[in-house]
């Protein structure tokens, strides 16, 4: 196992690399009595058109999503949840644009659990009447969040930002895409995307990593594997300007709500992933954050009842969203505007900043489970670890900021409105 120190904090994080390519992460934590475990695969519901033994795919919208509920599946009729619920231990797992992973965490039975975990991830089980049984809970729920104003307006937001990359479309898929998966469709991805080589595990909690190692290594559902599949997915030629400017929705809701984005090629700056995010972070935190001058504005003009911002990656873009519930939208709409047009971070600004997300990674390190999902995160994301993030943040500066600054095209907006029906 390699072993480094993690932020330069007093944690070690262990690693090592199956043979079958499965990248393992172990965080032994010395006072906790906890642990979280992930095991995630990069594929999401961005994973529609792909090559596989020069054969090219396309698989259905919300393919991804329903192969996680499938996973849960078992061919004996053991339900995992009930298995992990016997020693009080809790388990889910999650589909987003671009990876799905399936998570336990509880006090009791890591090793015992943990063979389960990747007992049953690696023990699918499609059979027609399963997957059309299946089809009928999936649509009830792409209906439910349908109806749910804060899915409605992200949905509408992605949908009128992108053109071509996948993100578009619903993580769940439409209920038309839903009807036509098949038991070959859900196979065919497996097989493609939940190889060990397209994975990675990360354990955090109370634990003796030397043991885990030892269960993990061993573990036969692991040694099982052939050649990892070469995959090849497809690169969309994505726009840089959006595909709708401005869309009005009517739902059954008291106050307007809004969503506006601004979309931004990575491609278009000669920096790092992990630091232009880092940078971008600032200026949304500079310009919205607690104690900006736009949030003091709007909070005592009785502008909103609340509102958030949010930084997104989706392939080579990243949007800056910030959404908000207003009875005076369309004056809110406007400041926000103008906070985008007048982007000015002061040095005093950016150390404060910083100083506030040195703090936050300090404390992160004692949450087991934030810790984990970092550095999935950043697997997912970078293909890497970043155990030195608080290092990368010192090295922010003023310079490079500004130069981002400079370099940002905000033009790319787009704005969704939610208004009462009766407003019609």
């Amino acid at each position: 196992m390699h072993k480094v120190n993690f932020n330069n904090l007093d944690q070690d994080l262990y690693s090592f690399t199956l043979k079958n390519n499965l990248k393992v992460y172990l965080m032994p934590f010395k006072d906790k009595k906890n642990y979280y475990a992930v095991l995630g695969t990069k594929y999401g519901s961005m994973d529609i058109d792909f090559t596989v033994n020069n054969q090219e795919i396309t698989s259905p919208y919300g393919t991804a999503h329903f192969l996680e509920h499938k996973i849960f599946e078992q061919e004996d009729g053991i339900d995992p949840f009930k298995v992990f619920a016997k020693s009080g231990v809790n388990t889910n797992a999650s589909t987003t644009f671009n990876n799905t992973r399936y998570y336990i965490w509880g006090v009791n039975d890591l090793e015992k659990n943990l063979n389960f975990l990747i007992d049953f991830i690696y023990s699918p089980y499609f059979t027609d009447n399963n997957v059309e049984k299946e089809k009928g809970i999936i649509k009830e729920e792409i209906l439910m969040y349908e109806d749910d104003p804060a899915w409605k307006l992200d949905d509408t937001l992605r949908k009128n930002m992108f053109y071509n990359l996948p993100v578009k479309e619903k993580i769940a898929g439409t209920v038309e895409s839903i009807n036509t998966i098949t038991k070959k469709d859900l196979k065919l991805a497996y097989q493609t995307f939940y190889h060990p080589s397209n994975m990675c595990l990360i354990i955090g909690g109370c634990f003796d990593p030397k043991k885990i190692e030892k269960l993990i290594k061993n573990h036969p559902k692991l040694n099982s594997f052939k050649e990892p599949i070469n995959i090849q997915r497809k690169e969309y030629q994505e726009p840089d300007d959006v595909k709708e400017e401005f869309q009005i929705v009517y739902q059954n809701i008291k106050v307007p709500k809004i969503e506006f984005g601004i979309k931004i090629n990575k491609d278009k700056f000669n920096i790092d992933d992990v630091k232009l995010n880092m940078y971008l972070g600032i200026i949304l935190t500079s310009l919205f954050g607690s104690t900006s001058n736009f949030k003091e504005e709007v909070i005592s003009n009785n502008l909103t009842t609340g509102f958030y911002e949010e930084k997104n990656n989706y392939a080579n873009f990243i949007t800056l969203n910030i959404t908000a519930e207003s009875d005076k939208a369309d004056i809110l709409i406007e400041k926000i505007k103008n906070t985008f047009k007048n982007i000015k971070v002061k040095k005093e600004e950016l150390e404060r900043i910083k100083k506030v997300w040195i703090a936050s990674e300090i404390r992160m390190i004692d949450n087991v489970e934030i810790t984990v999902d970092n550095i999935y995160s950043d697997l997912v994301l970078y293909d890497k670890v970043y155990d030195n993030r608080i290092e990368l943040i010192k090295e922010l500066n003023i310079k490079e900021l500004n130069k981002i600054i400079k370099e940002l095209d905000l033009s790319n907006q787009s704005l969704v409105m939610i208004l009462p029906n009766e407003s019609k």
